[in-house]
């Protein structure tokens, strides 16, 4: 049998095996070499979990919704869901106030009772584990920022983080804690209580201080909530710490892509070895008793590994994909390339079709490398840049011209407006490369910080925006002709004659084409990482990392239009133009998909009317850990 959706959660239970979630709120039950042994019911308006804990006999899960969810172990049978809408104490509720929609993994068992944060996040609920019948609805111990991990691992205390980088102490059988810590910018995923050395291991995902958007890593706590050690090795979100069976080994991963192993023999903790080579970024671990790690990847995969050895023990049965990235051809508008996680695909647009346009695949290009991040067109083909530090140049046969590799992390690529230069964002500085050869042209720096984006203007200059924010333009001797700090990590840039836009954390902005400042700024309702951003007629449309598209009306700001809770991740936006002139969105994401709209009706009839959805599927495996 095979995983059909992509995994959301990993949980290992003894006795049972590995317990997975899934993106269409499904669970799953593994054995111990991955195979799948049952899943559970397929049911309505089901939404990806991400939070979930087990006893030996009842697993519980958190939708991004906020519905909690029973179901019985080992059968899989889903006994109880409460609803997100209705489950609140309404006195809590301000005026039209509705559930919002959030990736947490605030959820946990203690004593027989369910504590969990629900569809409104200044809300929790204490649930009776053998009834799920409620016993409370109380302030959320977090305020107003959703839960993500509660720790109840030390034997006199319990430890409670949230979005915004806190530390919570106290105990859940008086729900009486205590704000013991700031740490971090952004999210605290795990807290792991350290038996060997009593003290909390704490996640970050931005870094703080002047380490925020920078580096950032792991911050070692004691139980009285005072800084230990700080180990700085990450230039993204870290997600998971777990420990070996008798904690002499701590493993720590994130969306760096990279496992670090820390010897924890003596208190002062020591890198013991760095693993690289996984397809993509690190999502999710748990330890076995064998002392093998299970490692979920955010494209889905389940892996076990073994960390001594270097080498994956099994994989579970599942065939990733996602559109990465959507853009047309220089030849045809109607021919569109979509970068994937086996290559390039090949699209084109079908406006025959009486229900709007169709998007049919002409071909799909398997490289054989890491997925393909990001893909611009030049003259005759297209310029790739992938997962595995790699940019490559293919004709329009996917015949490969030239492939450069790189020391680090890559992120995007440019092209020039004369289509001679093309331009690599990496984590260590900015690649200036010949289109035609791939030979190297030139290194730019800011800083010598990670360049996440780049970007040509259209009269040649380059674009270099750093993790942390800072936005820099260059002229071909290298000279730096301004510079413009925004404070927020982008992920994509695009330059105009009137203008750059970008989007990242925090909305999508519109930046003057002189970088002298900030010229419109849209985010209302937008939550988390934007993804992708186009304006069209007046209208701009950006997709983000917490499932939503959303519209704005361009001269006002006003948003206009908002879906929520798409099918996976949203990661890629284009426009197309019939042949009358009307626009229609192509949202391209996770399980390969890609939706079209029409967007031309305006906020009355519904800005966002989906016309059809299309897929890519895998078309092979590639050669991985």
């Amino acid at each position: 049998m095979e995983l059909t959706n992509r995994i959301t959660r990993i949980l290992y239970v003894d006795g049972a095996g590995v317990l997975a979630a899934d993106v269409a709120g499904r669970i799953h039950l593994l054995d111990d070499d991955l195979n799948l042994i049952r899943s559970s019911p397929v049911i309505d308006q089901a939404r990806p979990i991400h939070g979930l804990d087990a006893t030996s006999e009842w697993v519980v899960g958190r939708d991004r919704g906020g519905t909690v969810l029973r179901w019985s172990l080992p059968a899989l049978d889903l006994l109880d869901r409460l609803d997100p809408v209705t489950t609140c104490d309404e006195r809590m509720l301000i005026e039209d106030e509705e559930p919002a929609p959030v990736n947490n993994r605030g959820i946990r068992i203690w004593r027989d009772k369910v504590y969990v944060t629900l569809g409104y996040h200044d809300q929790m609920a204490v649930i009776d584990l053998p009834s799920f019948k409620i016993d409370k609805i109380v302030p959320n111990i977090s305020g107003d920022s959703a839960m993500e991990w509660i720790c109840t691992e030390h034997p006199d205390m319990h430890v409670i983080s949230d979005k915004y980088g806190r530390l919570f102490f106290g105990s859940l059988d008086t729900l009486d804690f205590t704000l013991a810590a700031k740490l971090d910018e952004g999210t605290i995923h795990r807290v792991r209580y350290d038996r060997r050395h009593d003290r909390f291991w704490c996640t970050q995902d931005f870094g703080a201080g002047d380490n925020h958007n920078v580096l950032n890593g792991i911050v070692i706590v004691r139980p009285d909530g005072s800084t230990e050690t700080e180990c700085m090795f990450a230039y993204d979100d870290v997600e998971f710490v777990v420990f070996s069976p008798d904690y002499t080994r701590v493993y720590v991963g994130g969306f760096d892509g990279t496992l670090h192993v820390f010897d924890n023999t003596e208190r002062t903790p020591r890198t013991a070895k760095v693993l690289s080579g996984f397809t993509h970024q690190l999502w999710d671990c748990v330890s076995t008793p064998r002392g093998d790690l299970v490692i979920l990847t955010q494209d889905g995969i389940v892996r076990r590994f073994d960390p001594e050895a270097e080498v994956v023990r099994a994989r579970a049965p599942f065939r990733r994909q996602a559109v990465w990235d959507i853009q047309p051809s220089t030849e045809d508008p109607g021919t569109l390339y979509c970068a994937t996680d086996d290559g390039v695909a090949v699209v084109k647009v079908d406006y025959t079709s009486a229900a709007g346009p169709l998007l049919r695949k002409m071909a799909h290009h398997v490289t054989g490398f890491g997925f393909t991040r990001r893909v611009v067109p030049v003259p005759g083909g297209w310029i790739g840049v992938t997962r595995d530090r790699k940019a490559f140049r293919s004709d329009q046969a996917g015949r490969l011209l030239w492939t450069r590799e790189f020391p680090d992390l890559v992120h995007t690529v440019a092209v020039s407006p004369d289509h001679a230069r093309a331009l690599v964002a990496t984590n260590g500085g900015a690649i200036e490369l010949a289109a035609a050869s791939g030979e190297r042209r030139a290194e730019l720096h800011v800083d010598g910080l990670p360049i996440w984006v780049v970007g040509y203007t259209p009269t040649g200059e380059r674009l270099l925006g750093t993790r942390n924010g800072v936005f820099c333009a260059f002229a071909d001797d290298g000279t730096e002709l301004w510079r413009l700090n925004q404070g927020e990590y982008p992920k994509r840039l695009r330059s105009t004659e009137t203008a750059i836009y970008v989007n990242g954390a925090n909305g999508f902005k519109e930046i003057a084409p002189d970088g002298s400042r900030v010229l419109r700024h849209w985010t209302e309702l937008i939550s988390n990482t934007t993804e992708g951003g186009v304006v069209v007629d007046g209208l701009v449309c950006v997709c983000s990392y917490g499932m939503q598209l959303g519209a704005f009306d361009y001269a006002s700001g006003e948003m206009v239009g908002l879906l929520e809770n798409l099918m996976d991740y949203p990661k890629a936006l284009t426009v197309l133009r019939g042949p009358d002139g009307t626009p229609y969105l192509v949202v391209g994401g996770r399980t390969g998909y890609l939706s079209t709209y029409r967007i031309d009706r305006g906020p009355e009839k519904g800005t966002f009317a989906k016309l059809r959805d299309v897929w890519l599927p895998k078309q092979e495996t590639v050669t991985e850990w």
